[in-house]
């Protein structure tokens, strides 16, 4: 799965959970939080690209990768925080440059209102606002069926049919055919507890007027993290730089690397570096 790219998969012992991780380079510490469809896997083109300036970091979320699982059900997001802190103290480091794809983007903005002396930086990509805005009965629905329709069809029917609705419309048959093959890597469990998570998480509970270089970054032809999102995401974090790529879905890391990569760099180099 892995290609010649993605540098060797490490393990580490973070509190009470063995959480898998990759990394290249050296540097001040970039690391990278996947969302619910990925894993450390999907920053192939950043570890590439950012290594010679960074100490470039992915990390697995318990129940994604070799990472252990949860021991509950649903973790909140602030679990997720306090597990990154413990993460950071078992690599060795201290303050980092974040980026957080999808539901990584609402972990990130816990991160940093948890542990702001840590925050070098943040980047939202393609961030989602969660469920948690919804009454709890709608959230329990959603959940109930994602389960029983994740069960049924498994991880591999699951990735054929929700994979390609995470590219853009005009994505190219060998994007969809690595989004799947990317999807196809998550375990059912992990996969499923992340997203109970989700759907009772709140960005808005998070949101903050940045104190840090804060930036970000939507898909024009993202169906889940859709404009009018980021727009109002936007809006609750007054002064934050945002930035649309176009022609891009939900997963830019496989359609449109290159285009993030710039803009993450000059991001870095205007506001972060200089």
């Amino acid at each position: 799965m892995a290609g010649p790219d993605i540098p060797e998969l490490k393990i580490t012992q973070a509190g009470d959970y063995r959480l898998s991780y990759r990394e290249l380079g050296e540097g001040p510490a970039l690391l990278f939080i996947h969302g619910m469809g990925g894993n450390s896997i999907n920053w192939e083109s950043q570890f590439q690209f950012f290594s010679d300036k960074f100490r470039v970091i992915a990390w697995d979320a318990p129940g994604y990768g070799s990472s252990d699982d949860w021991d509950h059900d649903t973790p909140s997001t602030g679990d997720y925080a306090l597990l990154i802190s413990d993460f950071l103290d078992a690599i060795g480091v201290t303050a980092v440059h974040l980026v957080g794809h999808s539901y990584g983007g609402v972990i990130v903005t816990a991160f940093y209102r948890s542990f702001r002396e840590r925050v070098l930086s943040i980047t939202l990509a393609e961030p989602v606002v969660g469920g948690g805005v919804e009454p709890l009965k709608n959230r329990n629905k959603i959940i109930a069926e994602r389960e029983r329709e994740v069960r049924e069809l498994g991880i591999e029917g699951y990735a054929n049919l929700h994979a390609p609705r995470s590219c853009s419309r005009h994505a190219e048959q060998r994007i969809i055919d690595r989004a799947i093959e990317v999807t196809k890597t998550m375990r059912i469990d992990g996969y499923l507890t992340q997203f109970r998570s989700l759907r009772h998480a709140n960005i808005y509970e998070w949101t903050f007027r940045p104190r840090v270089p804060a930036m970000i970054v939507g898909g024009e032809e993202d169906r889940t993290s859709q404009k009018s999102m980021i727009d109002d995401i936007a809006d609750q974090m007054p002064g934050i730089e945002k930035h649309i790529i176009s022609g891009v879905g939900h997963m830019f890391y496989l359609e449109n690397p290159q285009r993030f990569n710039r803009i993450l760099e000059s991001f870095m180099a205007r506001r972060v570096l200089i």
